[in-house]
């Protein structure tokens, strides 16, 4: 039963739920401002102690301020499960304001965040035609502008805490084991998702061809491309801001990045993940925290992370973008973390032939799997982003 009051907060509505905790429209009593509250599961192993502990730690969260990072207004305990009070923020997921489909925001103005932790050198909304007006999103796709489907959550996945790398009889084996919880990567790249066309055969493989071919023609079109690197340049403004504060995002992906009417972009449950992996009362003995696709092979081996896991989940990010489809791609976890850490992802040109060479370049050296080899800094990220 959605409970009716947390804290000072009249809940309103419930706007997404999953393994993770559910999202609630709500009105803070005193101010009658709409929030967004996310109240999070505390499992078998929270207490009243340990979701204290989280609390204080999410603390952190209230001081930070940035354009680009969603703003954490407060933070409590309901009912021994910790949560968080956030700027409420409608419009898109990085995802759909990218879609071939050609949904769009409706905004006249374009996006700058104003941090002035970098210069920005023009406008890359507005450089195709010069109005930067775009165009009305159409079908389902348009039908999701500026609602909150950015609060929900992914579909659990399958409880992978049994498996591990290598074998033993017939078990595979993970380094670390899974959380059930963690978001499954079904949803994920769908709206990209599509044949191209030198990957089909037999009956109606010509149509498929032509519409594949079609469809790779709206993937580079340059208005498009446009919006992608403003995008890009604005979620490596924050999280450089959210790296010099000293955390980890651990979990970024589309839907973790939002575009509001002005095509400003928000990182969305930042230091989220860095908090539940950090507090055992969550987690249950060390479980990986991340949705599969966007791992990074230290994050996979259980090693230590630092922002250049980060940059290589926004590689994954970039890569899916330019190409439809993700570097590494497989049917199950254990074969997907085995591509990402043994083999190399196919070159972003030869799926698409006419893509922005740059930003494949950028993508390639995102994704190398050894932590010193990729960018060292969002800002360095900025900077080829901006050439």
């Amino acid at each position: 039963m959605r409970p009716k009051v947390i804290g000072p907060y009249r809940v309103v509505e419930t706007l997404g739920s999953g393994g993770i905790g559910t999202v609630f429209r709500a009105l803070d009593g005193r101010t009658n401002e709409a929030v967004a509250l996310k109240l999070l599961s505390g499992g078998p192993a929270m207490d009243s102690r340990a979701a204290k502990r989280l609390v204080r730690e999410f603390e952190t969260l209230v001081d930070l301020s940035h354009p680009n990072v969603v703003k954490v207004y407060d933070t409590g305990v309901y009912q021994s499960s910790p949560y968080l009070v956030m700027e409420l923020i409608e419009g898109l997921t990085l995802r759909e304001y990218l879609n071939l489909q050609g949904a769009g925001l409706m905004g006249s103005s374009s996006s700058s965040s104003g941090s002035g932790l970098f210069k920005r050198s023009g406008d890359p909304a507005s450089e195709e035609g010069g109005s930067g007006s775009m165009e009305a999103g159409s079908g389902e796709a348009g039908s999701l502008l500026f609602d909150l489907s950015a609060f929900n959550e992914e579909s659990p996945s399958d409880d992978m805490g049994s498996l591990r790398f290598g074998t033993s009889g017939s078990a595979a084996v993970l380094p670390v084991p899974m959380e059930p919880w963690l978001g499954s990567d079904s949803d994920e790249v769908d709206p990209l998702d599509f044949d191209l066309p030198y990957d089909v055969a037999g009956p109606g493989a010509e149509k498929v061809k032509r519409e594949s071919a079609a469809r790779l023609e709206e993937l580079n079109r340059p208005e498009r491309v446009c919006r992608l690197k403003d995008s890009l340049l604005q979620v490596c403004e924050a999280l450089a801001y959210i790296h010099a504060h000293g955390l980890v995002h651990r979990d970024l992906k589309p839907s973790n990045i939002m575009v509001d009417e002005d095509r400003q972009v928000r990182l969305m449950d930042f230091g989220l993940a860095k908090f539940l992996a950090d507090d055992a009362g969550v987690t249950l003995d060390g479980r990986m925290v991340g949705t599969f696709r966007y791992m990074p092979p230290e994050q996979i081996l259980g090693e230590p992370l630092d922002g250049r896991s980060d940059l290589y989940s926004l590689g994954v990010i970039l890569y899916e973008l330019l190409s439809g489809r993700p570097p590494f791609d497989a049917k199950s976890p254990v074969d997907l973390w085995h591509k990402v850490l043994e083999t190399e992802p196919p070159p972003l040109l030869a799926l698409n032939q006419k893509g922005d060479p740059q930003l494949a370049r950028v993508a390639h050296r995102l994704i190398r799997k050894e932590p010193d080899d990729r960018f060292q800094t969002a800002e360095e990220v900025y900077e080829a982003l901006a050439e």
